[in-house]
């Protein structure tokens, strides 16, 4: 045996980023400011696009405000310190209106707005904390995240803008009560659409070239539907909820909230052109309809994907319980409990097609004495250094498994007796050559392996595999580190 010294090396103290670098909370501070800058423009230039694409004529009542969604997030990621940003970003979206309108203290009645917007973006934010504390995870989760995230919040900045602009004389007061409903909804249906978009691709950020096609043709195909619906055939608008149904089966939820967030933009977009199914003489009954329809649409879309998704993970735990009782957990070898299967499996088909199979069984040699002299640790990464040697000297179509201890078996199907023992004569080569390292200590093993050969007859499993252990026995009464095989015959079994 050989004494090999590995040092321990230790790395010095210190908040190490994964680029290798030192990053200190000054740094860290300094990044997160540039963040919620950028975030603060995103903010500014949705409430701008909102005032341009989603506010109807004549009544200039924006019925989609992506910006609250966008503030809400600014919460979840930097808590309070989002504040000021989003009031920032909001007053400088929302000042050119109010001074078009040419009332008086444009300035501070801006300014009052601007905070009930920052306002509802950390309410939402302490109310996502309070009630969802994992995020939406299950379609259940939906209706607390619709009452307690989206409308608690929005009501609470409405009303506090609805007062404001009605004493500034902005609105009439007899308007007051239909824009704060309309301020709730517009606010509302920005959160539902942004925050599960943000939290579905924070969780998951690839990209399956599958899933983008699938994303593509149904873009493609909810477009059509789109364009005649709003081009005379206004019917069409309805298939638009089956068609984004089917894809919520088919696609990840990122690409799922992507897809569904363009769409409901490109209605109500579309809509504020005074194009489409959603026009009528009753304005208020028009925007009824159609905020009915984005909202409707929205959650039974967000409650399908979630709930399949949901299932998704439920059948993959599923998959990994029932792989983690089929597979032993050190060598990563199948156990025996279905090894044994396999091969009354592979009996009854080599009976049936008059092919022959082989069966091995093998044993570490005094590896009792590997765990009295070095331990068990030792013995563990030794019997899992001979399981890597069996994988890699036999077939894709072979079934190695570990029998329990330091008992080992592979199946062999349409082999012969001498293919197996050829196999595992490279193992026991390999095995013989190849220490396994411990604590700088060379350990040395062998195995003795039995290998029996199933020609046919009215020889069971059972029959077959205590052969195999006779062989084994023989092997080792030999002397150890060696093969006997030979042909299993109901006279030999």
């Amino acid at each position: 045996m050989s004494n090999m010294v590995n040092p321990l090396k230790s790395s010095a103290p210190g908040q190490v980023g994964q680029d290798g670098q030192t990053h200190s909370p000054f740094r860290k501070k300094l990044q997160e400011i540039a963040f919620l800058i950028c975030a603060a423009g995103l903010y500014y230039l949705a409430a701008r696009t909102g005032m341009q694409l989603f506010a109807l004529k004549p009544s200039n009542i924006t019925l989609l405000w992506l910006a609250s969604g966008i503030g809400m997030v600014m919460g979840m990621r930097h808590g309070l310190l989002a504040f000021p940003f989003i009031l920032m970003a909001s007053f400088l979206a929302n000042y050119p209106g109010m001074v078009e309108a040419h009332k008086n203290s444009p300035a501070l009645y801006t300014l009052i707005s601007a905070m009930a917007d920052g306002l509802a973006g950390i309410v939402a934010m302490l109310m996502m904390r309070l009630s969802l504390p994992q995020g939406l995870r299950q379609s259940t989760d939906l209706l607390h995240f619709g009452i307690k995230v989206c409308l608690i919040p929005t009501m609470l900045s409405s009303l506090i803008l609805s007062l404001n602009l009605s004493v500034g004389g902005y609105i009439h007061w007899d308007e007051a009560g239909n824009f704060f409903r309309m301020l709730v909804l517009a606010d509302s249906l920005g959160i539902l659409l942004i925050y599960p978009l943000y939290q579905a691709w924070r969780d998951d950020h690839q990209l399956h070239s599958n899933e983008v096609q699938r994303l593509v043709l149904t873009g493609l195909g909810v477009g059509v539907l789109l364009y005649l619906a709003f081009r005379g055939h206004p019917g069409f608008i309805y298939f638009v909820l089956p068609v984004l149904l089917l894809l919520a089966f088919y696609v990840s939820l990122k690409l799922m909230t992507l897809a569904l967030t363009a769409s409901m933009v490109a209605i109500i977009a579309i809509t504020g052109q005074q194009l489409g199914p959603f026009q009528s003489s009753n304005l208020v009954e028009a925007n009824f309809m159609l905020v009915c329809f984005v909202c409707t649409t929205t959650f039974t879309i967000l409650a399908v994907a979630l709930h399949n998704r949901q299932l998704l993970t439920i059948e993959a735990a599923r998959q990994e319980w029932q792989k983690a009782a089929e597979v032993d957990e050190l060598t990563k070898l199948i156990n025996r409990a279905t090894f044994l299967p396999m091969l009354a499996e592979e009996h009854q088909r080599a009976k049936r097609i008059k092919r022959p199979y082989a069966l091995a069984l093998l044993d570490i040699d005094h590896f009792k004495k590997v765990n009295d002299i070095y331990g068990h640790q030792a013995g563990d990464e030794v019997i899992a250094h001979f399981a890597s040697l069996m994988q890699a000297n036999t077939r894709g179509i072979d079934k190695a498994a570990r029998l329990g201890g330091d008992e080992f078996a592979v199946l062999f199907p349409e082999s012969d007796a001498m293919d197996a023992a050829a196999a595992m004569e490279r193992l026991r080569l390999r095995l013989e050559k190849s220490p396994v390292t411990v604590a700088g200590i060379d350990i040395y093993v062998t195995a003795s392996i039995g290998i029996t050969e199933y020609q046919g007859g009215d020889v069971t499993p059972d029959m077959v595999r205590t052969r195999a252990d006779q062989l084994l026995y023989a092997a080792k009464h030999a002397g150890r580190n060696r093969i006997m095989f030979d042909a299993v015959t109901d006279e030999a079994a």
